[in-house]
């Protein structure tokens, strides 16, 4: 599997606040919709990244604020210039809980933990939030701690969530990403993404969803995905025996 450090690069912290607020005063994105499953029947998901780490992926909660935090003082900041365009040594305590209190269905975060030592550490967090009511379309963030990096844990994520997406009724995620960033560009075409230049330093891209993974391209990242696609049913079969 190849590796996504993440995925909102180039969003500064005000607009992913902004992006957060508009959905909370939009009062279609605070109700539950009854046509859209909650995806807990796919957690806890236990796996080993490429080097052996033992993991364990779940959605986060408002009691995983500290996790959060304690993630991003493991991130370098080369790591946080590219999801906050800038320096942000600590998350603000309104987005803070913008961020972990969340419906699953428009807003929806997953995180990964190291399990290998008897206090778990976060390692990585995916997260999509449905841009407005009614939208078949979510902006998407990947990131994952420098130190677990280069090892599929990014991939692994952004699979897991997309399968989420689905089955919450989104069909593309979109993301930007900075021009330089050129393998993160090389990842998403792997998926069959779009690009839109949005300005010389950013650009835009639409990534499309599948709910059967064989319809990926036939890249290294696509069979990624088909990979996942099959852990996923494997730990879903194993928790309805």
């Amino acid at each position: 599997m190849q590796e996504i450090s993440d995925l909102m690069a180039g969003h500064s912290l005000r607009s992913l606040q902004e992006l957060l607020l508009s959905n909370l005063k939009d009062k279609d994105l605070r109700m539950t919709d009854s046509r859209y499953r909650n995806n807990n029947h796919l957690f806890p998901l236990e796996t080993v990244l490429r080097d052996g780490t033992p993991i364990l992926v779940r959605p986060i909660h408002r009691e995983d604020a500290k996790l959060l935090q304690i993630g991003m003082e493991h991130l370098s900041a080369e790591a946080k210039y590219f999801r906050f365009s800038g320096a942000l040594p600590k998350i603000p305590p309104k987005l803070l809980r913008q961020l972990t209190e969340i419906d699953h269905i428009n807003h929806e975060a997953i995180g990964a933990l190291d399990v290998s030592q008897l206090d778990p550490d976060p390692i990585g967090i995916a997260r999509y939030i449905r841009l407005s009511a009614g939208k078949l379309t979510a902006e998407v963030a990947v990131t994952v701690v420098d130190a677990h990096q280069k090892k599929g844990l990014g991939t692994l994520l952004l699979a897991i969530l997309a399968h989420s997406a689905i089955a919450n009724g989104i069909h593309e995620f979109t993301a930007i990403v900075l021009a330089a960033n050129s393998s993160m560009r090389r990842i998403f075409r792997e998926l069959g993404a779009v690009e839109n230049h949005e300005d010389e330093q950013q650009i835009n891209v639409r990534i499309p969803l599948f709910q059967d993974a064989g319809n990926y391209p036939p890249t290294a990242v696509g069979d990624a995905f088909r990979h996942i696609a099959a852990l996923i049913e494997t730990n879903c079969e194993r928790k309805a025996e």
